[in-house]
C-alpha cells in the first residue's frame, strides 16, 4: 500500500513554534536516510490521518513530495499525545536499497480456529511483528492460518512465513487459543454450607 503525502519544509526553532504549527492543522515531521541529511518538514494532519487509518492491516509506504522531489519512505517512528491521542511528530525514513532496516509488519490471521467451536476463544497477542531485512526484501504481508488450532494451542512469531528476513523476538507467543472463562457466579460460603446441610 503506497500513499502520497504533500509536505512543506519547516523552520521551527522553539517549542511555541511547534505548538503554533500543530494548532494550524500540521504535524511536524522529519525525513532522513538514503544518503540525504535529515530535513524538517510539516504534514497536513487530516491528510496523514486518512492514510494512517488505512494502514493497520498491511505495511504502508509513503511517497513524500517535498520541494519538487519525491522520496520513497516508511513511517519509522511516531509520537502521540498520551491523552488527546493526536500525532505530535512523525519520522519518515527513505528506503535505500543497500540498507538493512527494522520494521513493524502487520500480521493477518486467516480462518477460524477449531477451538472456538469447543467453547474457547483466540487471544491475539501480536498484531504486528518486528522484521529485520534489506529494503528490497520487505515482505508484502504476513499471514498465519489458524484453522487447525484447538483449545490450548499456541503459535509463536517463528511460526510465521519465512523468507529473506528475520524476526526479532521469534520465540515470543503470537497467539493462543484459550479456554473460555466460566460465566457462572462463584458460590458463596453460605450457599456452600446450606448445600452441605441439605445433603
Amino acid at each position: 500500500m503506497i500513499f502520497t503525502l504533500n509536505t512543506e519544509p519547516r523552520n521551527t526553532k522553539k517549542k511555541s513554534d511547534l505548538t503554533q504549527l500543530r494548532n494550524s492543522g500540521l504535524i511536524p515531521a522529519v525525513i532522513y536516510g538514503g544518503g540525504m541529511e535529515a530535513q524538517k518538514l510539516s504534514v497536513n494532519s487530516n491528510e496523514f490521518l486518512k492514510c494512517y487509518k488505512q494502514s493497520f492491516k498491511e505495511l504502508a509506504f509513503y511517497e513524500i513530495n517535498l520541494e519538487g522531489k519525491k522520496y520513497h519512505t516508511v513511517l519509522k517512528d511516531k509520537q502521540i499525545h498520551p491523552v488527546r491521542r493526536n500525532f505530535l511528530h512523525l519520522d519518515f525514513m527513505v528506503l535505500d536499497k543497500d540498507s538493512t532496516i527494522e520494521l513493524d509488519i502487520p500480521v493477518n490471521y486467516v480462518g477460524e480456529a477449531s477451538g472456538l467451536k469447543e467453547g474457547g476463544f483466540m487471544d491475539i497477542i501480536q498484531r504486528t511483528v518486528k522484521v529485520v531485512c534489506k529494503t528490497t526484501d520487505i515482505p508484502d504481508g504476513l499471514e498465519l492460518d489458524v484453522t487447525d488450532l484447538k483449545v490450548g494451542d499456541t503459535k509463536h512469531i517463528k511460526d510465521l512465513p519465512q523468507g529473506s528476513w528475520s524476526y526479532k523476538d521469534a520465540d515470543e507467543v503470537a497467539l493462543v487459543v484459550m479456554h473460555a472463562k466460566s460465566t457462572a457466579a462463584p458460590e458463596t460460603p453460605a450457599e456452600a454450607s446450606a448445600e452441605k446441610e441439605e445433603a
